[in-house]
């Protein structure tokens, strides 16, 4: 699986077919993730959430007189 590729996938539920595979990163952390859009899609979302709760506690924190 190469970035670029176009390929079908076969799911229990389904099949997704002209994947593409691509390559994204998150700028924050530099964590990256190479699979389909689909699947790219769920990593930048999932990293979203993660990065802006990390953001919020820290908030949070500093708001009580922490560090």
């Amino acid at each position: 699986m190469n970035i670029g590729d176009i390929i079908t996938i076969e799911y229990k539920g389904g099949i997704e077919i002209d994947a593409e595979i691509v390559r994204v990163y998150c700028p924050a952390c530099g964590e990256e993730f190479i699979g389909t859009k689909r699947n790219a899609g769920g990593f930048i979302a999932g990293h979203t959430a993660y990065h802006e709760f990390e953001n919020a506690q820290d908030l949070l924190i500093t708001s009580l007189g922490g560090q």
